[in-house]
């Protein structure tokens, strides 16, 4: 990919316009770190770079941006320019094309984002982008405050670009996240959701939760998130949020933070609504919490007798294969994964679970399958089986399947799946 970029910059400079790569690309090569995207700043013009390359898309004419796709790899395109006037706090009401690439550079919202590299390699760096890295300093370019009044979602970015890289956020930087908080108001809850979901995929999620809760920045989002994360005023996060690192599934550490916070899961179920995740998701990690509770709250004696979903004598294991049929596979295997993560980071789970744990992990090595892809039918096999058309109800149906060929209740053979799933109605 990085050659198919040094290409297209030889390519705009060949036909007499300066042309460097930016952002993430330089600061993540100046690191030594791996390099997902390339973006290209250019002083040609988006009518000029879109008659230069056979293959464009209009990404942003307006804002100067084109994409350029070349041997299946994309490339962002932007002309030079300056931004005035931001009226929703978020994108400028008005973009001028200049000429000069250290103007357009002043712009950007970080000193380490706000360095160009030629095709050779040489960094322009007019702001002191590589001496804050080397210093291990998040700072603005220019007036913090300002930056974050153009676009109040930087402040978050801040949060994220911290812990993310392990820098230490400049003191006048810091203040101005302080000061401009309110303005997160202004900023849609999906791009709130997607910097947390970065900051979270991170190496060091804990540090940016911290931040967070220092700052008490999630207590001024457009939706009112009711959880102790949130507070306006800070918060103090759970010890066992350190054991967050340990797990290398983020969509485990979401479950993690959901059971720390001692929600309970149609609470959780809220919350994940107004941070816009995605049904699928939600279900995922609210289940997985919900596990949680129904573990901790149950008396996981081997000789119990309790009536249970319509069992009068349940043995602990026989609870673990109720508990997959009930809550999923999936969010048993999460919360045992959670569980021994916080265990080995030194923090013993609750005496009430303790048993839960070492039975699970007895339970999870006996399972036949633990993932959708091993079931011997597929879902367009049963669509195809049932005569119905796609909808929910295949989700549902697999999901079933997979809970009852885990535990051994059904064979995990073709025919078998299939006669199950049209016993229970192709899913309905």
């Amino acid at each position: 990919m990085e050659e198919l970029g040094i290409g297209l910059l030889e390519q705009l400079e060949q036909a007499g316009y300066e042309a460097y790569f930016v952002g993430g690309y330089v600061r993540d090569k100046y690191l030594d770190r791996p390099v997902k995207d390339i973006d290209i700043a250019t002083s040609a013009r988006p009518e000029e770079v879109v008659k230069l390359f056979s293959r464009t898309i209009p990404t942003g004419l307006k804002h100067g941006t084109v994409t350029v796709l070349a041997e299946g790899e994309t490339f962002e395109v932007t002309t030079f320019r300056k931004e005035s006037d931001y009226g929703d706090f978020r994108r400028p009401d008005e973009v001028e094309f200049i000429s000069e690439l250290e103007e357009d550079l002043r712009r950007r919202d970080f000193t380490m984002n706000a360095m160009a590299m030629d095709r050779n390699g040489v960094i322009r760096d007019p702001f002191g982008g590589k001496a804050d890295l080397e210093a291990g300093l998040l700072r603005c370019v220019g007036d913090p405050a300002e930056r974050f009044r153009e676009d109040a979602l930087r402040m978050l970015r801040c949060v994220r670009f911290a812990s993310v890289y392990g820098l230490t956020i400049d003191e006048a930087t810091w203040q101005a996240v302080l000061e401009r908080r309110e303005l997160l108001l202004h900023v849609a809850m999906e791009r709130v959701r997607v910097e947390l979901e970065r900051m979270m995929a991170g190496p060091h999620p804990l540090e940016g939760w911290s931040l967070l809760a220092t700052s008490g920045l999630l207590g001024f989002t457009k939706e009112t998130l009711d959880w102790s994360y949130s507070a306006a005023e800070g918060c103090a996060l759970p010890a066992e949020l350190g054991a967050l690192a340990l797990l290398d599934d983020a969509g485990q550490r979401w479950i993690l933070l959901l059971i720390m916070s001692g929600r309970e899961a149609g609470r959780s179920r809220e919350l994940l609504r107004k941070l816009t995740f995605s049904l699928k998701d939600m279900e995922r990690f609210a289940t997985a919490a919900e596990f949680h509770q129904w573990a901790a709250g149950l008396d996981w004696s081997a000789d119990m007798t309790r009536e249970c979903s319509g069992l009068e004598a349940c043995s602990a294991a026989e609870l673990w294969q109720l508990a997959a049929l009930q809550t999923g596979v999936e969010a048993a295997c999460d919360w045992l994964a959670v569980m021994q993560a916080m265990e080995q980071k030194g923090y013993p789970v609750a005496a009430a679970i303790n048993l839960p744990v070492r039975l699970g992990r007895e339970w999870l090595d006996g399972l036949r399958i633990k993932e959708l892809k091993e079931l011997a039918l597929t879902g367009g096999e049963l669509i195809a089986a049932s005569g119905r058309s796609a909808g929910p109800w295949v989700g549902a149906a697999m999901s079933r399947l997979l809970r009852l060929a885990a535990v051994g209740r059904v064979a995990n053979t073709k025919q078998e799946l299939l006669n199950e799933a049209l016993r229970m109605g192709g899913g309905a």
